[in-house]
Parts: structure tokens; sequence; C-alpha cells
């Protein structure tokens, strides 16, 4: 079960949370409001982290640029004291350092948007070079839920499971950590496999279905549909083969023995039926900045862009499980407009539409 630092830590490090924070028309708030009402501990934590977010938002002196690390070890301080007795003697300061330092200078800066691996950053937090930042999206509801990965995978985060992967999944290989139980639906691309790391295992897939679990000493790997390749970190290929799974059998970690055994499943997979949550999303003749804030929301990626522009532009569009950089191409082909990917999320730019009325 996560601890009270863990699950503050997924709060800062989620980008929803922020936005709810900082911005008073967040998009977000009638979750957050939900999630913080479900229980005492959910809005002792809410308030926690808020006090925390408010209290960086402060040091704004700096206006973006790097803040000198006497400063950063004092707003540390700050984030130490007021997390409470318990907690504070569990933390890890070098993690932690790296939270308050990434809030601090992107609210500095003026946006909301909270990735890990932010290039001024890089003492206490790095990121491959060439390559988006790291978001943290964290199940903090009492149930399941279901989402979105930005090259149209779908995930179905179980209670308290937190995923952190690539912003806009652009490197060579499409990579996720997992903490928790998470079913997953993968859209299939061989030439950007997809990796799922956990604390003892490495899930290798081209595109299937299935179900993996890393809670605690629990870690195992059950299939739905397709297959898949499972072996143990730092395993050498070349000495011993990776474990393929088939529909039906599942792989686990003996930790007693140290090594992966397979064997069948005969559970059900009830994570399936929550895919059905993400549903398809049709616009007939919508503006284009709902179609554009609906993506937004659909991949939990920031996506800007002048309103006033593209006011009199409208689009017919149905958004299933396509990648967002196949959806981005035909909006803005559609609306004669452009698009950039930045490790800030997205901008579309055009001269806009005519008004035909």
């Amino acid at each position: 079960m996560p601890s009270s630092e863990d699950k503050l830590e997924s709060l800062l490090l989620d980008n929803r949370f922020v936005d709810w924070v900082l911005n008073p028309g967040s998009r977000y708030a009638s979750y957050w409001e939900s999630w913080s009402a479900e229980r005492e501990e959910n809005a002792e934590l809410a308030a926690s982290a808020r006090a925390m977010v408010l209290e960086i938002g402060m040091e704004e002196e700096y206006g973006g640029e790097e803040m000198p690390a006497g400063e950063v070890d004092a707003l540390f301080g700050k984030i130490r004291e007021g997390i409470g007795e318990r907690e504070r003697h569990r933390m890890r300061p070098l993690r932690w350092t790296a939270i308050a330092a990434a809030i601090a200078l992107l609210v500095a800066a003026g946006g909301w948007m909270l990735f890990r691996g932010e290039a001024k950053l890089k003492e206490v937090a790095t990121v491959a070079e060439g390559r988006s930042p790291e978001v943290v999206r964290f199940n903090g509801n009492s149930g399941s839920q279901a989402l979105f990965l930005p090259d149209g995978s779908r995930v179905v985060l179980g209670k308290g499971a937190r995923i952190a992967y690539n912003l806009l999944m652009d490197g060579s290989k499409r990579e996720v950590k997992l903490t928790g139980e998470a079913f997953f639906d993968v859209v299939p691309n061989p030439q950007q496999p997809f990796y799922i790391y956990t604390d003892k295992m490495v899930v290798k897939v081209l595109g299937t279905s299935f179900r993996v679990k890393a809670s605690g000493a629990e870690e195992s790997v059950a299939v739905s549909t397709g297959k898949v390749s499972v072996y143990l970190k730092g395993q050498d290929l070349e000495q011993r083969a990776a474990s393929i799974v088939m529909p039906r059998q599942l792989c686990r970690y003996e930790a007693a023995l140290q090594e992966l055994v397979t064997e069948d499943f005969g559970g059900n997979f009830v994570q399936e039926a929550e895919l059905a949550k993400l549903k398809t999303l049709v616009f007939e003749e919508a503006p284009v900045a709902e179609v554009l804030r609906a993506l937004e929301t659909h991949y939990a990626i920031p996506i800007t862009f002048d309103a006033d522009t593209f006011k009199n532009c409208y689009i017919t569009l149905t958004l299933g499980n396509e990648s967002l950089e196949e959806i981005l191409k035909v909006i803005t082909r559609t609306i004669d407009a452009s698009y950039t990917m930045s490790t800030y999320g997205i901008r579309v730019e055009g001269n806009g539409c005519q008004n035909e009325q």
C-alpha cells in the first residue's frame, strides 16, 4: 500500500492536480473536489499538497530562471516543515528537492504544467536528450480509472496505481513505469515497441491486451489477447531467453526462486469492461476550440492555441483510439493550420477560417 509520502508525491506530480490548484477555472475542478470529499484521508492529502504548491508559487522572483542551490534547499525546508513529523523522517531529500524545484520553476514561469525532467533541473531530475519529459498519472479514486495514452493505447488503472511515461511517447520505444495494478490495451506499432517496467520485471509487447500487477512483493502479467515477452531487470537475454506469455497464461515473479514462473490463468479480466467507459467522441460541425479542449482532456497533454484566430473554424471528427499525432494531422490539414510539439505540450497555429455567414 502506498505510503502517505508516495501519495503526496503523486499529487504533486499530477499535472491535473497542479492545474486545479493554480487555475481557478480548471476543467479538473469537479474531479478533485469529488475525490477530496470521498474520504478524510483524501481531503488531508489534497490540503497538504495544495498548501505546498501555493507556498512554492510565492517564489516568483526568479522569473523562470534556474534557482540557486541554496534557494532550492530553503524551499525544500519549507516543504518539510509543512508535512508533519511522521512523514518528515521518511522523506527522501533528493526526490523531494526535485519536486520542489520543478514546481517553483513552472509556477515562476507562469505555467501550470508539472512534468518531471525539465532541462533546468538536470542535477536532480534528468530526461533523455531529445525526448519530452515524463508525466505521472495517479489514480486516487476509490475504484478503477480508464484513460488514453498519447499513442492511442488504453489503460485501466487500479485503485492507488500510478504510471509514468514520456509526455509525447516520441522515443524509439513507448515506455511506461508502473506501480500498482493496471490493464493495458496496446495499439500495435512494430517500429515502436511498448515496454512496461515494474520493480522486478520488464514486459515487452507489440500490440495486445493484458493485466500487470506490481504491488509490493507481488508482480505478475496475465494476458488476455495476443502475447507478450517478460524478463527480469538486468537479465542477460543471450544467456536466458525471455518468457513468452500467451492468452490465458500468467507469468509471475517468484521471490523465493528469484525467477519468473509461467502458469495457466483461470481468472477474469474485469478491467476490460472499464475500457467501454472510454467512449468514442463524435463531433459534428463542432468549433475547433471545443475539439482541441476535448483532445487535451482525452490525452492529458496541454494544447495551446489562439481561440480568437480559430473562432470561425468548425470540424466534423470522430475520436477513437487513434494516436494524438494522427488526429492533429487531420485537424490541422482540415483548417489549414500547423502544430508543433515541445516539452510544454502542443501548440496549434494558423490564420483561422473565414466566416461564410
